[in-house]
């Protein structure tokens, strides 16, 4: 997201484990039960010490595309459409967290000693073949497995164990961007080049997420970028060009006590819009008033939706192979300022990411009107807080 997933629930408790045992992980199997995405998100636990974010922030580049330790959370997250020259189509995603295991941690003399945690997810949907690949790594912010630079003079890198996102030799900035990922069935060598500009979320980048001071994030996005590189899936490489979309956020408490989950959508248009979308979630099942989005113009100008503006309509239901989570099938999205009416598919069914918190991320395909226009597009969809009960 947006709130991208973070991830950061469970995970976190699992990092506190590893701190003692390992210095880089991959996942083999579900832990048992612990936290929740909307307590890893939440004011849980101990935040003395940390940053909140309370007002605009004053946001400078290339230095916030580095890492802002104040915070306890932070994310990068790539998700793009690709395609080859005879048109097999991919999804593809890339995430790397940045999760700080304590607000100040004494020095100690040790190679292995971290203040941080570092988690990436990768993904991606084969859709002509038919099926989703994905894949876990988790890392200590120390010896070189894993971290975040840049943003102080230093090329920008975020690398998490063998894979990696890094600003390409010379850049000074964030862009252009190499994203590299591997396992098992699937691996990617993907370059992002600049694209649309800055899209600063909510007000001026300050995302508020509830009624409560400092459940918020800093939020902006680039939501269309050039994308071009290779993709192997079951042993065979293939030449892919598309379009990326880029979110960056980072806070130390979001979510509110009432709040268990979010549905967020990231969609390109062919017009040359983007429309980005987070519907929140209650426990009793009500569409939160916290809910927002943003509109952004095929010339980059942007502009802020409020929650009567776009309604998320969920119809059908997909239930995973194990029976633990059950997501909406498909979406509409409607609104009459802006003007939209949009039917929002995945391209595959499974696009769920059984990892060390569950949820649903995949590529999806749009249709619809925009202002009385036929349109068509792609995008990312992202849903959480859909996991049964045990």
């Amino acid at each position: 997201m947006v709130m991208e997933c973070c991830v950061a629930a469970r995970w976190f408790a699992c990092a506190l484990l590893l701190v003692g045992v390992g210095a880089c992980a991959r996942r083999e199997a579900r832990p048992a039960a612990g936290l929740g995405v909307a307590e890893a998100l939440g004011g849980a636990g101990d935040v003395t010490g940390f940053a909140r974010a309370t007002a605009p922030p004053q946001l400078q580049f290339p230095r916030d595309h580095g890492p802002h330790p104040e915070f306890r959370t932070e994310w990068w997250y790539f998700t793009g459409n690709v395609a080859t020259a005879a048109g097999r189509r991919f999804g593809v995603q890339l995430v790397f967290f940045r999760q700080a295991l304590a607000a100040a941690v004494p020095a100690r003399d040790a190679a292995l000693a971290a203040r941080d945690m570092i988690l990436a997810h990768a993904a991606v949907t084969d859709v002509d073949g038919r099926r989703f690949h994905f894949a876990e790594r988790l890392a200590r912010s120390a010896a070189d497995l894993g971290g975040v630079r840049g943003g102080d003079g230093r090329p920008f890198a975020a690398e998490c164990a063998d894979w990696s996102a890094r600003a390409v030799a010379g850049s000074d900035d964030l862009l252009p961007l190499e994203l590299r990922a591997a396992d098992g069935a699937f691996a990617f060598g993907l370059r992002v080049d600049p694209g649309k500009p800055v899209v600063l979320q909510g007000d001026r980048g300050l995302s508020q997420k509830s009624a409560a001071v400092g459940n918020a994030s800093i939020y902006y996005s680039m939501t269309r970028l050039p994308m071009a590189g290779t993709i192997e899936v079951d042993g065979q490489t293939h030449q892919v060009r598309g379009e990326a979309w880029l979110d960056r956020e980072w806070s130390t408490s979001a979510l509110g006590a009432e709040q268990v989950g979010w549905d967020w959508f990231s969609l390109q248009l062919d017009n040359g819009e983007e429309l980005m979308w987070y519907r929140l979630r209650r426990r009793d099942g009500a569409v939160d008033p916290w809910s927002r989005g943003t509109l952004v113009a095929a010339d980059g100008r942007a502009t802020r939706l409020e929650p009567a503006q776009v309604v998320a309509e969920p119809s059908g239901t997909w239930t995973a192979r194990d029976g633990g989570a059950v997501y909406p099938a498909r979406w509409r999205l409607r609104g009459v300022d802006p003007d939209l009416d949009l039917q929002v598919e995945p391209l595959l069914a499974d696009q769920e990411l059984d990892v060390l918190v569950r949820y649903w991320e995949g590529a999806v395909t749009v249709r619809g009107t925009r202002a009385g226009t036929p349109v068509t597009g792609r995008g990312y969809l992202e849903m959480t807080g859909y996991v049964l009960p045990r």
